[in-house]
């Protein structure tokens, strides 16, 4: 603040009662603070005044010199927290804005270290008068003197202390005076239009509102975020329990999400955007229960990834947003997660009815009924799985994982058939009286090696090829294996459309290497 060109603070502050005119001057000028108000800044004050009033009331080294106290009350002369007016928001109030900035140090508010306090100044927005030593008169402020409820221990002054330390915005070269302050943990000029030029008043080390979030694990993780100057923005109340029955966590809600707190965890922000997904899934009390971490970026495929004590809410650039919860968290870990052989997930939990369910990854699912184990499907298995019906078709639920076997060769169960493959075949599915055959004679490592071909249709029946031999049914029968000489032979009798017709035992060998088998139309010896 300049001293007017009318030469009023001149006289105000000379001969010897300097200090007494003084008084009254300010207090004229600067309502709609009382003279009392003055007063009792005076009265803490008074050498300075009597010494060189002049110079502290216009250029003070310590923050609220002009009116000291660490009260609570209005008579105390300090102005009010931000979060006490602003509805529990540590932000400037609308029409106000940071004007100027001082630190306390030793403050247990910042885990005992340095406090810094902005003050909101008002805006001229009625008028401009008086702006001659940068503070306009107080009729033309955007906020009128009054001072905090005694419902709250937050009862200073409430836009009413006419003084601006100017650090901040400095382009607004007119304000009104201090609407009320707000605080931070790290230095205003990181997240506010400020300089470094720094003031300091450790008195002001503990002033607090009930509306401003305790030092604990939240603030201290909030602070080693940035504090203000994070993503997380300004708090906008005090730590919360959710209102979800179990009460075992505590939060802080800021401008652009929350952190949350339990005894068992470690303080862990959630963005907006991620609230809302957790939230539809319970929240605090659902599947997910809480946040273990902090959001995990810049992974696979420009993906993301929160973990919560029952799963994690994960994403990419090429599927959208979902929850993983329960044993497929744990299935999906184990599996590589995102860089594993599932990818990413592409769609929620889904009931199956019956105690079964699924969960669909890029490459593959997780999958589990009430007759199986969790397994996992993926690759060529799952494309397979699916066009053949899923869970409901001729293969119905995975009753095994992949069986890797040497030489590129694999096999996965279900419950009415496999896929398996070879270096030599292609993937093949072997399902219904065609599994019941091949399982009973040994599967790949038996007298038929892997399957070299699908399930084909013929007249009466059905066949399949092998490595060594053939599968045919007639329908609605079981079926049988025609290998070696055997199934040479056969052929060159036309096989299933000649004399023979259909096979009705699994090819035989005797001890001295015979081989034969029994027919509709009789019994084939080679």
């Amino acid at each position: 603040m300049s001293t007017r060109p009318d030469g009023a603070l001149e006289a105000a502050t000379s001969g010897g009662r300097g200090a007494s005119r003084l008084v009254h001057w300010l207090s004229a000028r600067m309502r709609p603070v009382s003279r009392r108000d003055v007063l009792v800044g005076a009265a803490v004050a008074g050498s300075a005044l009597a010494t060189n009033p002049r110079t502290y009331a216009l250029r003070p080294v310590a923050a609220y010199d002009t009116i000291c106290g660490p009260g609570n009350t209005p008579s105390g002369g300090w102005s009010i927290f931000c979060a006490t007016v602003n509805k529990g928001a540590n932000t400037c109030p609308p029409g106000s804005f940071a004007a100027g900035w001082w630190k306390a140090a030793g403050s247990s508010w910042c885990g005992g270290g340095y406090r810094y306090i902005v003050d909101c100044n008002a805006t001229c927005s009625k008028c401009t008068s008086g702006c001659s030593d940068h503070i306009c008169d107080s009729r033309c402020w955007s906020c009128s003197c009054s001072h905090g409820s005694t419902a709250t221990c937050d009862q200073r002054l409430n836009c009413c202390n006419a003084f601006r330390y100017g650090q901040c915005n400095t382009q607004v070269s007119c304000s009104g005076g201090v609407h009320c302050r707000l605080v931070s943990c790290v230095p205003p000029y990181q997240w506010e239009r400020c300089t470094t030029t720094s003031f300091s008043d450790d008195r002001t080390a503990e002033h607090s509102s009930p509306y401003l979030p305790q030092w604990g694990p939240i603030s201290s993780h909030y602070k080693a975020l940035g504090d203000r100057a994070s993503w997380l923005g300004a708090s906008l109340g005090p730590v919360r329990v959710p209102n979800d029955g179990i009460r075992r966590g505590t939060y802080v809600k800021y401008q652009n999400g929350f952190i949350y707190d339990t005894p068992t965890t470690s303080a862990s922000a959630v963005t907006a955007f991620v609230w809302g997904v957790w939230a539809g899934s319970g929240g605090t009390s659902g599947v997910l229960g809480y946040p273990t971490a902090d959001k995990t970026t810049g992974l696979k495929d420009g993906g993301w990834l929160q973990p919560f004590e029952g799963g994690c809410i994960v994403d990419s650039a090429s599927t959208t947003t979902q929850v993983v919860w329960g044993y497929r968290w744990t299935v999906w870990k184990a599996n590589g997660r995102e860089n594993g052989v599932l990818g990413y997930p592409t769609a929620g939990y889904v009931d199956l009815g019956s105690g079964a369910w699924i969960q669909a990854f890029q490459n593959g699912c997780i999958v589990d009924s009430t007759a199986t184990t969790t397994q996992v499907v993926w690759g060529i298995r799952w494309t397979l799985w699916q066009s053949h019906g899923r869970e409901t078709g001729v293969l119905g639920y995975p009753t095994g994982p992949l069986v890797q076997r040497s030489d590129a060769r694999w096999i996965q169960r279900f419950q009415r058939g496999c896929i398996t493959d070879s270096a030599s075949t292609t993937t093949q599915v072997v399902a219904g009286v065609m599994w019941t055959a091949y399982s009973a004679l040994g599967e790949d490592t038996g007298i038929l090696g892997f399957p070299s071909g699908a399930v084909t249709s013929r007249s009466r029946g059905t066949s399949q090829a092998f490595q060594k031999g053939e599968l045919w049914a007639l329908t609605g029968k079981a079926a049988y294996a025609v290998v070696g000489r055997i199934l040479s032979a056969w052929q060159s009798e036309g096989g299933a459309t000649g004399p023979y017709g259909y096979p009705l035992a699994n090819t035989v060998t005797a001890a001295d290497g015979t081989m034969s088998c029994r027919f509709e139309g009789g019994t084939l010896t080679a």
